[in-house]
């Protein structure tokens, strides 16, 4: 006889789907885990990224592009002194040209070129963009210090300077940002379930749940179906991180009421399923019909927020009604 408050669960429904889901989802995190530091190569940060696609900036930008030969980028290198250089120093300087053309950043070195009191020199290094900007500047800023003449003050600047320190400035912050999102909530889930079980799947849950929407993410920035940033790169991860905890959340507490029905955890997660699809569904269709409105922003910013916040919210649903109710059924 089958014991009061049990149900009995084929054994396809019990085993075969779960494990295969929990695979699925493997496979998909194994696939979308290493494409997260491969968003950089289909990620845009120009200016022209965060201005309205009509602003005169923007068209400015765009005609610049039509009228260049090169993608080159300059750094401009401005040696300083205190007062007037002198003709021994002019010459110290100019040597300069020769060491900066040794480095083979870009083309021709242009410059030096006086300021009209005298008391600085300025040289131009086309860097190339598709290049290591980064390491190309800081290589620029360690032969420019090196070589300058004693007691003179050195700057290394202009788009490609600026590029380089926004790089080294950013540079981790989405590792950071989601190391501290599921800290704070596997902190938050500890105390609401006094227990290390649930908080793990549902961080499993929203990890995994990420790992999807970078694939998908990345695989539309490579198609070119969306202009993805940085911004929009680090909002995703707190976003699916947030919305796959809040789904969670719903369908662990359905799921911890119908074990109080039934001691088969297998049913319980099917009843939980079903009693939390509609919500859950409703919830993440809202946020992703409000996301798509933001296609009709004149920020360029926005308008490539708004598919990438949505395919989050996509993932962080699909992740919260097929791995999570599988966790449950398994553990």
């Amino acid at each position: 006889m089958t014991p009061p408050g049990t149900v009995r669960v084929p054994f396809w429904l019990r085993w075969l789907v779960p494990v295969l889901l929990v695979v699925t989802w493997l496979a998909i995190a194994g696939i979308g885990g290493p494409t997260f530091g491969r968003l950089s190569e289909v990620s845009s940060n120009d200016q022209a990224s965060f201005l309205p696609a009509g602003a005169e900036a923007t068209e400015a930008q765009a005609w610049q592009a039509k009228f260049r030969d090169s993608n080159e980028i300059p750094a401009v290198i401005v040696v300083e002194n205190d007062a007037a250089f002198t003709p021994a120093q002019l010459g110290q300087a100019a040597a300069l040209k020769g060491k900066l053309e040794a480095l083979k950043a870009g083309s021709a070195v242009i410059g030096p070129i006086p300021a009209e009191d005298t008391k600085a020199v300025q040289f131009v290094v086309p860097i190339a963009s598709s290049g290591e900007v980064k390491a190309t500047v800081k290589a620029l800023r360690e032969e420019v210090k090196a070589s300058a003449p004693e007691g003179m003050r050195t700057f290394v600047t202009g788009p490609a300077g600026l590029a380089a320190d926004l790089v080294s400035a950013f540079a981790g912050i989405d590792g950071i940002l989601l190391l501290v999102a599921l800290g704070a909530v596997f902190l938050i889930l500890l105390i609401v379930y006094r227990s290390l079980l649930l908080p793990v799947a549902v961080l499993f849950t929203s990890v995994f749940a990420l790992c999807a929407a970078i694939l998908l993410v990345f695989g539309m920035a490579k198609l070119g179906w969306i202009q993805l940033n940085g911004q929009s790169q680090g909002i995703l991860s707190i976003l699916v991180i947030g919305a796959a905890t809040d789904y969670a959340l719903l369908y662990v507490a359905r799921f911890r009421e119908a074990l109080t029905h039934t001691t088969n955890r297998t049913a319980a997660a099917l009843t939980a399923w079903k009693s939390s699809f509609e919500p859950i569904l409703a919830s993440g269709a809202t946020v992703i019909i409000a996301l798509m409105c933001l296609l009709f922003s004149d920020l360029n910013s926005n308008k490539a927020l708004g598919p990438v916040a949505a395919a989050g919210i996509l993932c962080s649903l699909f992740a919260a009604l097929t791995l999570l109710p599988a966790l449950m059924a398994l553990l």
